[in-house]
């Protein structure tokens, strides 16, 4: 179509587009239109696509993630090329060990376990010379070799108890009673304690067990066998169980966490509470605060202080808590990374923290500590006061800000820690029995689990032998066979 000679005018040009141009431009702008929707269309969806992909990718990569998992299942160590470049940099030093490599230091003598007496000697005079087939009978002298070994089967010892049985004056029957000889079942109580250990200390399954029986017992039993032998120890732990409970909610700090544990296919959580004597276990189809009532109590003490991560039940509980610094660090550095704008509140969140604690390792006076709090509580308000364009490090922000009144109280109490640490461990024991065993299958089983394993827990935690333990609380050594042991006499 020429346009030449047109003035430009609107009406001019408009009457100068003939019929079938206009038709044209009509089929070329519907055409446009339906192309730019599709676009429209087209770009939504892949934006649906990349928040999809960012949120599994949190899974790997965010602050929570261990060093071990982040980069996912595609993390791969250095190329062959890589790896040759890093040995050549390294030079006569790539064999040697790092700081974090396992054996003994360089320079640091090793020693050696010494023998322990035999039980019997076994003289073995004769001996085959393997280059000319000769055999030797008469030694010039005997070289010394003692050999620590179990015999397969491991031998039992099977008891019978013969126990009195007769009529008080009463009227009452009575049975005698022998403290190695339980209430219930044929299990004695080093069995018994064996038993409770390998499944809560060494995390191992009732079928797994059930296999040790045979083997090394020659007594083949069944996995539920093992089951009620592990429910009759957590029977006789339990009152010993409710007196850590107590113990718990008279504690001046207590460290807690939770984290989930299946219940018969459902979500329920297994929570954890850390004094400096205890630690206790127990399992809830809630993660809310009602479960903090029912460990703690209706109310705890004013005083009590709280060491927890950022979760609402604890606020919702308890007024004086101590907030993570682990898990801030954690996010601030990782928020860091992806957002130029966060390095300075990773930068100054990590040196106060720092600074705090070489000032709290001072054991500096009340006044002096009041001082302090107050002059970090003003750092930490400048952080929130400013704008931040990215919204993930306004959300850091706003977590600094939920949480202004209770980052800062170890700076005030000298006996509360400045992270959640202490219920860190105890948890990730509960993360892995996870793992091994797949959850748990009901209700008894379930106060199976937090009995036995509060109790183990609370004896390492006491640095207690919990074989020695259990065995005192089952049979043996139990100072008076009438009644049940407190937990102040298994300390």
């Amino acid at each position: 179509m020429d346009l030449s000679g047109l003035n430009g005018s609107p009406g001019r040009l408009t009457s100068a587009i003939r019929p079938g141009d206009r038709t044209s431009l009509r089929q070329q702008n519907l055409a446009l239109q339906a192309e730019n929707a599709f676009l429209r269309q087209q770009f939504a969806d892949q934006n649906d696509r990349i928040a999809e992909l960012e949120n599994r990718l949190k899974q790997y990569e965010n602050p929570h993630t261990p060093s071990s998992k982040q980069g996912g299942a595609g993390n791969q160590q250095n190329s062959d090329s890589e790896q040759d470049d890093e040995n050549e940099d390294a030079g006569s030093d790539s064999d040697a060990a790092s700081d974090s490599s396992p054996g003994r230091n360089p320079g640091h003598e090793g020693t050696t376990q010494p023998p322990p007496d035999p039980d019997t000697t076994v003289r073995v005079g004769e001996a085959y010379c393997h280059d000319c087939g000769r055999v030797l009978t008469d030694p010039d002298e005997y070289v010394s070799r003692i050999i620590v070994d179990i015999p397969l089967p491991i031998p039992i010892e099977v008891t019978e108890y013969e126990l009195g049985k007769q009529e008080c004056s009463c009227g009452n029957e009575v049975l005698a009673e022998h403290p190695d000889c339980p209430e219930t079942g044929r299990f004695g109580p080093h069995l018994l304690a064996q038993t409770a250990l390998l499944r809560y200390h060494g995390r191992l399954p009732h079928r797994k067990q059930a296999e040790l029986f045979d083997w090394q017992l020659d007594h083949p039993v069944s996995p539920g066998t093992i089951y009620n032998m592990t429910e009759r120890v957590a029977d006789r732990l339990r009152p010993a169980y409710e007196e850590i409970r107590a113990s718990v909610r008279e504690s001046d700090v207590i460290y807690c966490d939770e984290t989930g544990f299946p219940v018969d296919g459902d979500q329920q959580w297994v929570w954890t509470f850390v004094t400096d004597e205890e630690v206790f276990y127990t399992i809830d189809e809630s993660r809310g605060s009602q479960v903090l009532e029912d460990v703690l109590g209706d109310e705890l003490a004013e005083d009590a202080t709280l060491s927890c991560d950022g979760w609402s039940a604890y606020p919702s509980y308890h007024r004086k808590l101590q907030r993570c610094w682990a898990h801030l660090l954690r996010e601030a550095k990782y928020v860091a990374e992806r957002h130029e704008e966060a390095e300075v509140i990773s930068e100054i969140l990590h040196d106060l923290h720092e600074d705090l604690t070489a000032f709290d390792e001072r054991d500096p006076p009340a006044s002096a500590r009041e001082r302090r709090r107050a002059q970090a509580s003003l750092c930490l308000e400048e952080l929130v006061r400013a704008d931040y364009e990215s919204e993930e490090v306004t959300q850091l922000a706003e977590k600094i800000r939920n949480g202004l009144g209770c980052w800062l109280t170890f700076v005030t109490e000298p006996d509360v820690d400045s992270t959640n640490n202490r219920a860190e461990p105890a948890l990730r024991e509960q993360v892995v029995m996870r793992k091994v065993f797949g959850g748990l299958r009901s209700e008894t089983g379930v106060r199976i689990h937090e009995t036995l394993a509060t109790m183990v827990a609370t004896w390492e935690h006491r640095g207690l032998d919990p074989p020695d333990q259990l065995k005192s609380a089952l049979g043996g050594t139990r100072p008076d066979s009438l009644r049940e042991v407190s937990a102040t006499e298994l300390r």
